[in-house]
């Protein structure tokens, strides 16, 4: 069965407060995600370079934003 997601933008202003391990200029935009029962699964954000990553972990990026996003549902 699949799950529907809701993405929404994160406000720039609210950036520092989530973003964890990323200077703000690096990033293009930084996105919440939320499950079929309105919750904050996490977030992703977008790199300057195209590359999307979860939670603020910049360990593994993920090539596109539906990857990245089926990944963080599949954390939960």
């Amino acid at each position: 069965m699949e799950e529907t997601i809701r993405i929404g933008a994160i406000d720039k202003s609210d950036w520092t407060t989530t973003l964890q391990g990323f200077q703000p200029d690096a990033i293009a935009q930084l996105l919440a995600v939320y499950g079929a029962d309105g919750l904050v699964v996490g977030t992703i954000c977008e790199s300057v370079e195209g590359k999307y990553y979860i939670n603020g972990q910049p360990e593994t990026d993920y090539a596109s934003l539906q990857a990245a996003a089926g990944a963080l549902v599949k954390r939960r």
